[in-house]
């Protein structure tokens, strides 16, 4: 059998950890159902740093069921933790607790297991040292937090799911259904990670991140006169913009503005006005009905072709379908739309 070990660490997801055990059973029913042989079967189990039971972020109790150093693991699957997207305080108590991991999982990794996170376990694979020379993802909303703390590592926070043989990351809690079944897939057969989609009733061809992105503006930096210029940039993104201006308003030469605003955000300030107008974009596509050109002209652009140009480039979908996809909106009554396709007919 293949054995797994899915380590849980404090303030886990977990759903994420009990969903990567199911996931695994499901697989072996598959596998069985199928008449597969022993060797493509799972037995999956939780770990913890001290074998003790973990409280989950969402105050639930996740309990081991074996002893982290009496398994032998072919795959290890560490957990995300919800510490690595907020304050670096806590990001950094949160790694120094999970220490007692780390020679382990380079142990495992010297003997040949397959190692993989979920979310932003990346995290604690780059404390191991695994990441150096790969590529990785992590959760979006921890990117930032990931290259500040890892200048040299190579991040792709677009990528859902990034594999460089031996080590497998993958961003967004929710990704551990994706990871699963690419390691399914990769492990077993093509055949039993379509037979556990369809048990599970789960689509698995979800690549990217970028759809899912929300942009905040990095606005926790000391230099209050860029901080001033993002404000008024928030208040006005509508407007037609002269950057000039906007250095104006933060009391700055141009160019020292510009050089300024990189330094302090990691986008120049017209890459940061697109963003603005873009996050609007999504907004309205999520709350209205508004047409898409009419939400064009209301976010300040005049070209619609530039701006669904950059909309697609930025979010990795048309407007259209982000709009599918994300409308929160109840949607038509079927009647209705019965009724109007009578009245074409």
């Amino acid at each position: 059998m293949i054995t797994v070990a899915v380590l849980a660490l404090p303030h886990c997801h977990a759903t994420g950890i009990h969903g990567v055990m199911d996931f695994f059973t499901t697989a072996t029913y598959c596998s069985c159902k199928s008449g597969g042989n022993p060797a493509t079967r799972f037995d999956c189990q939780i770990v913890t740093l001290d074998d003790q039971p973990v409280q989950a972020y969402s105050g639930a109790t996740v309990v081991p069921t074996a002893r982290r150093m009496e398994l032998t693991p072919d795959l290890v699957v560490v957990g995300s933790g919800i510490e690595a997207v907020s304050a670096p305080a806590q990001l950094e108590q949160y790694l120094v607790a999970t220490e007692p991991a780390l020679a382990w999982l380079q142990d495992c990794h010297r003997r040949g297991a397959l190692i993989a996170s979920v979310c932003t376990g990346s995290f604690v694979l780059a404390e191991a040292g695994l990441l150096e020379g790969q590529v990785t993802t992590t959760h979006w909303r921890a990117a930032a937090q990931f290259r500040q703390r890892y200048p040299t590592l190579r991040l792709e926070e677009d990528h859902l799911l990034v594999d460089n043989g031996q080590v497998v990351c993958a961003g967004g809690a929710s990704a551990y259904v994706d990871l699963c079944l690419y390691l399914v897939e990769r492990l077993v057969s093509p055949a039993i990670a379509l037979a556990c989609s369809k048990l599970l009733v789960l689509d698995g061809r979800r690549r990217e991140q970028t759809p899912y992105m929300g942009f905040f503006g990095q606005q926790s930096h000391q230099d209050e006169a860029v901080r001033k210029a993002q404000v008024w940039m928030d208040q006005h993104y509508a407007e037609t913009i002269v950057i000039d201006e906007v250095a104006a308003q933060a009391g700055l030469g141009p160019r020292t503005f510009k050089r300024r605003f990189k330094d302090a955000t990691g986008d120049t300030p017209l890459a940061y006005l697109q963003q603005l107008r873009v996050e609007a974009a999504k907004h309205l596509l999520e709350s209205t009905r508004t047409q898409t050109a009419q939400i064009i002209w209301q976010v300040g652009y005049e070209d619609t072709s530039s701006f669904r140009r950059l909309f697609k480039r930025t979010v990795g979908c048309t407007m259209e379908q982000y709009r599918r996809r994300f409308s929160y909106l109840t949607p038509e009554p079927v009647s209705q739309r019965a009724a109007a396709a009578d009245e074409i007919g």
